[in-house]
């Protein structure tokens, strides 16, 4: 799992609750780490956030169009 900068990590242990934020990016790590506490380190949940289609659809298109 590669880490990025800004990301948010959540320790799952309720009686610890740590977080920390990455300050530099890693090229590769582990799927999952550890907090000190030895419960799990996990990203928060945050809701997606939906986007409309620029009005320039030429792009669009090239993405659906059917290649056989």
């Amino acid at each position: 799992m590669m880490m990025r900068k800004g990301q948010r990590f959540r320790c799952q242990n309720s009686e610890c609750a740590a977080e920390i934020e990455i300050i530099k990016g890693s090229i590769e790590g582990k799927s999952s780490f550890t907090c000190c506490c030895g419960g799990a380190m996990k990203q928060p949940y945050s809701k997606p956030v939906l986007k409309r289609p620029a009005k320039d659809r030429s792009n669009l298109a090239k993405h659906f169009s059917k290649t056989a």
